[in-house]
């Protein structure tokens, strides 16, 4: 039996790098530190897995860490052997190691001086087991496998939770919980692997995937020529294919044609649902018919999702830049997440000047430009927002204030050293920023804004186009 064969199947979403900093010693998991625990969401996972993980396994500790989606922050779990008295440096490396394991899907194994350290990863998010270094080799095994099953369970926990609130009146459904309803469901008809996309603005978003599915297509952005694209587009009524996705999944897994079907509203095209029997298998007249219903049946609640999400998106959005306004910023920091993060702000030099010369409609090419570079530099679980004319904010949460000075370097250089004209006109563009850091420079995450703020003024007053660090000397003026 592998381990505690901890097999309850539940997807996955990003991490914050540096959660250690909530850290306690004790076998009792963070969950309780990182957020109320979620009454609708069966609780076994990962709350008290870890620990039957670790007795089990004869591990130091076990840590596990889940989020509701990208960018909407962190929940952090523990479970630490009462006999293993952990210093400080030894969970500082490990912290440093899950970060790292973070950036890159796969399977990780390091001996370190408190025992041998095996981390499991996909999307950003991350599980581990610290083992004593005696540990055998098919015991290793073991865990790794317990490791996979408990990743798996922990990333489809958010998605069972939005259902749980549904099916409870306590939510308006989202648009996941709609894709991911009728995925598991089209399963459950016919026994196949099923994936449901949406239509968003002029792209087409993998909204759900079923247990049998590739849980990496979950949203990603389709190729616009993919056979489920163009159904969910409209631009081709019910088709087949055998690669309905376009290779934008990494599953090479040989497979049967799936069928693709559209999700209409009134013969517009919202979305689309692409299934089939592994192995090739039947699937019977009658099940056939149960997977139309189903689908026609969501297709509403689809539509009310995505009318809400597109309601929602403009109270929280830049409607230029399509980052999130200064209200949004705020209800993404006021998550429950690390106990640390870095906050950058800049704003472009001299932008009056640009304004001025080339015209408005230049100045707002030359925002999106700067929008987009935010993008393509941060990770998934940072949040920028255009709070003002030129001026932007990065937070960065679980980041220290030396790596947040380093991200906003890097965008510096990025900016300065990339080309941008207008119109066959050639303009140079640099930017300043500021940094402050949670808990390096104030106790309080409240104060992080004015504190950014005032070193991105003292940047622009040593010349512009550097980093700044606040520092207890600056003020808060404006130039």
């Amino acid at each position: 039996m592998s381990g505690l064969g901890i097999t309850v199947s539940c997807t996955l979403a990003g991490m914050a790098a540096g959660y250690l900093a909530a850290r306690r010693l004790s076998s009792k998991p963070l969950s309780r530190h990182a957020g109320l625990p979620d009454a609708a969401t069966p609780h076994l996972l990962p709350d008290p897995a870890l620990e039957w993980l670790r007795r089990a396994v004869g591990a130091l500790g076990v840590w596990a860490i889940e989020t509701k989606g990208p960018g909407q922050g962190a929940r952090i779990y523990q479970s630490l052997a009462a006999e293993w008295r952990a210093a400080d440096a030894e969970l500082e490396l490990i912290e440093e190691r899950l970060s790292a394991s973070a950036r890159r899907d796969g399977e990780g194994a390091e001996r370190l001086d408190a025992g041998l350290l095996l981390t499991v990863s996909a999307g950003g998010a991350v599980v581990a087991a610290l083992l004593p270094s005696a540990t055998t080799q098919p015991m290793q095994v073991t865990v790794r496998s317990d490791l996979a099953a408990l990743l798996d369970g922990i990333g489809r926990r958010p998605v069972l939770h939005d259902l749980a609130q549904v099916q409870d009146g306590l939510a308006i459904e989202s648009v996941e919980s709609v894709g991911m309803r009728l995925a598991y469901q089209v399963e459950r008809i016919a026994g196949a692997e099923a994936y449901v996309a949406a239509l968003e603005g002029t792209g087409v978003r993998v909204i759900g995937v079923s247990g049998l599915a590739d849980r990496r297509a979950l949203g990603q952005i389709l190729r616009a020529d993919s056979a489920l694209a163009r159904v969910a587009r409209g631009a081709e009524p019910e088709t087949s294919s055998g690669d309905p996705l376009g290779g934008s999944a990494t599953d090479r897994r040989r497979h049967p044609p799936a069928r693709v079907s559209p999700m209409l509203k009134q013969d517009e095209a919202i979305g689309g649902v692409a299934w089939r029997v592994p192995d090739g298998g039947l699937v019977g007249p009658e099940a056939a018919r149960e997977v139309d219903e189903a689908i026609r049946a969501a297709t509403p609640r689809l539509e009310m999702a995505l009318r809400l999400a597109a309601e929602t998106d403009r109270a929280i959005k830049d409607p230029l830049t399509g980052l999130l306004n200064r209200r949004g910023l705020s209800e993404r920091m006021s998550l429950v997440g690390p106990e640390r993060g870095a906050l950058i702000s800049l704003d472009f030099d001299k932008f009056k000047l640009l304004n001025d010369t080339l015209g408005h409609a230049a100045g707002d090419a030359a925002l999106i430009h700067l929008a987009r570079i935010l993008e393509e530099q941060v990770r998934g679980v940072d949040c920028a927002a255009r709070v003002g004319g030129e001026e932007f904010l990065l937070w960065l949460p679980g980041t220290s204030l030396e790596e947040g000075v380093q991200v906003a370097e890097r965008i510096r250089v990025r900016i300065g050293t990339g080309e941008w004209d207008w119109q066959g006109r050639s303009w140079p563009l640099s930017a300043s920023f500021g940094v402050a850091g949670w808990p390096e420079t104030t106790r309080s995450k409240e104060n992080l804004a004015t504190q950014a703020d005032a070193a991105l003024y003292a940047a622009k007053r040593g010349g512009r186009d550097r980093v700044v660090t606040w520092s207890s000397g600056m003020s808060a003026s404006a130039e």
